[in-house]
């Protein structure tokens, strides 16, 4: 089982020694290349953020190395979602654990396992950059990070979505319906069903802590989670789709 989760926009290395580096790296200095040819108000006005944030990002582009001397994913990435995985507490065989299950797709680094080695960036998946003949991102990428996720898991694979639709995006197109799950995650209010960002997240490393400390294996066992007061709804989920609500 491959749980897929979305990276974040907050990234603090850590010291701790990453134990290889991303299998697309290659991939990864094309884009990295690519980027460096942008000046600064180029960047802003492509990734739409301001001008702090776009010096900051120049700067992160040119001195950027693709080796060892990087910060394992898992433990970098530093957004509300992988706050609430508690990765800091987890134990040796946890580590372990989410090792292999963690799949961290990545704009610039195509998928990231738990501890791969890489540095702080600004790059979201959804970022039109043209690179060669590719329009954008998602085409630069295509098939491949579905096919490295398929062939990771062999003749029965089994795909949790945890992801935001702009990163399930570039691989969904390319998965077996039947092998891919997707959680969703819900907040009933006077009687409503909502989807609320900053809750989303948080259930995501909920489900994500749960699933490592607790091994889970299957796409079946998942109904069981019922943390920070969220629960199964069987009325609501369909075959592919797990359905979870938070009642307040």
């Amino acid at each position: 089982m491959k749980i897929m989760l979305s990276p974040t926009k907050q990234m603090k290395p850590v010291n701790r020694e990453p134990l290889q580096l991303p299998h697309f790296i290659n991939d990864s200095e094309v884009i990295c290349e690519r980027l460096k040819q942008l000046p600064a108000d180029e960047l802003r006005t492509l990734m739409k953020i301001n001008e702090k944030i776009a010096v900051e990002n120049v700067q992160r582009y040119q001195n950027m190395t693709f080796s060892l001397a990087g910060s394992p994913a898992l433990y970098t990435y530093n957004g509300l979602q992988f706050k609430h995985m508690g990765v800091e507490n987890f134990s040796q065989e946890d580590a372990a654990y989410a090792q292999d299950c963690i799949r961290i797709l990545s704009g610039m680094y195509g998928v990231l396992r738990p501890m791969d080695a890489i540095q702080p960036y600004r790059l979201e998946m959804q970022t039109r950059l043209p690179i060669g003949e590719c329009r954008d991102l998602y085409a630069y990428w295509g098939d491949r990070l579905a096919h490295f996720l398929l062939q990771e898991e062999g003749e029965k694979p089994c795909i949790i979505n945890l992801a935001s639709k702009e990163y399930s995006k570039a691989v969904y197109p390319y998965l077996c319906e039947e092998s891919t799950y997707t959680v969703t995650f819900l907040i009933e209010k006077a009687g409503r069903l909502k989807t609320e960002s900053t809750q989303v997240k948080m259930a995501r490393g909920a489900m994500v802590n749960w699933i490592i400390t607790q091994r889970i294996s299957t796409a079946e066992e998942l109904i069981a989670f019922h943390a920070d007061g969220y629960a199964y709804q069987k009325e609501l989920s369909k075959a592919q789709e797990l359905v979870f609500v938070k009642r307040k």
